[in-house]
């Protein structure tokens, strides 16, 4: 399976583990989206605690829709754990489609966590689970020590 630019590079910047998954969970993905006559797309990948803080702020104290939740250091992307996927029609970007909860389907078949399934529903943004809280994950990156190690 080919994947595009921007997936590709957006793999490149998450955890090994999380790289693997997400393209197991591309190549059941790009299918089903092709059936509906869609692309999907992994859009967003690890971020900075500065630029989880700087979406943090739209909306917020900068101008724009509020995007996230999370400020820096409360968000997996921050992790390398996390992405954000798009389905685009046309070319057009869809910000709401039922085809998102296909793909959230897809996710938990293969034990991701999806952001549609939160009380807070957030329907691009699928994780890989580490069984760590946000606070452990915070101080296993401040000390250098990998998130999946034992």
């Amino acid at each position: 399976m080919t994947l595009d630019e921007r997936t590709s590079r957006n793999i490149a910047t998450l955890h090994p583990r999380a790289q693997t998954k997400a393209r197991e969970f591309m190549a059941l993905a790009v299918p089903l989206m092709a059936k509906a006559g869609a692309v999907v797309k992994i859009i967003s990948g690890n971020r900075t605690y500065a630029e989880q803080d700087a979406l943090y702020a739209q909306g917020r104290s900068k101008p724009g829709p509020v995007v996230t939740k999370a400020r820096g250091g409360y968000s997996n992307h921050c992790f390398a754990t996390a992405w954000d996927v798009g389905i685009f029609k046309g070319g057009k970007y869809l910000e709401e489609s039922s085809l998102y909860r296909d793909l959230g389907r897809v996710g938990e078949s293969i034990g991701l966590e999806w952001g549609g399934s939160w009380q807070f529903s957030d329907q691009p943004h699928f994780e890989v689970k580490t069984g760590l809280t946000m606070a452990e994950k915070r101080a296993r990156v401040a000390k250098g020590i990998d998130l999946f190690a034992d």
